[in-house]
């Protein structure tokens, strides 16, 4: 088996077992946010701009999200309508917009989470904490964008 092969078998595990941790993760959440449906780049929203750089502009949001600024435009207006998001002036430059979560949807992602993680932590049970340090840390390598 040549290198090249081998890696490819690796990333085909590490993949695999992401998507296993994914379903394992959502099998057992509740709807957060009051029940409210949202679609799962609405969710991906509030969680990029709850943990992501800020201060976050419409086109930063959409770079991250990997969608059209017309798809932010109207999933921006959604989580407006719903009262989760907050749009100010840019502290940098008044003729921008910045996006940023409503202090009742900051409760709500940050209750979500910590349920989350409560949740999964039996899951990571086989792992010391230098190894789920190790973890986390590579995850952080990996997911980072060019």
């Amino acid at each position: 088996m040549s290198d090249g092969s081998s890696r490819r078998e690796h990333v085909a595990r590490v993949i695999e077992r992401t998507v296993a941790l994914g379903r394992s993760l959502r099998s057992g959440r509740r709807t957060p946010f009051h029940g409210r449906v949202l679609t799962g780049s609405q969710l991906e929203a509030l969680f990029h701009l709850a943990h992501g750089p800020a201060p976050v502009t419409p086109s930063a949001l959409a770079a991250a999200l990997t969608l059209t600024p017309g798809a932010v435009t109207q999933l921006v207006d959604g989580l407006r309508a719903e009262g989760l998001v907050e749009s100010a002036p840019h502290p940098d430059d008044a003729r921008s917009r910045v996006i940023r979560l409503s202090p009742e949807a900051a409760k709500q992602v940050d209750a979500f989470e910590q349920e989350l993680v409560a949740h999964a932590l039996p899951t990571f049970d086989a792992l010391d904490d230098a190894e789920l340090e190790t973890l986390a840390s590579l995850l952080d390598r990996v997911g980072r964008r060019p």
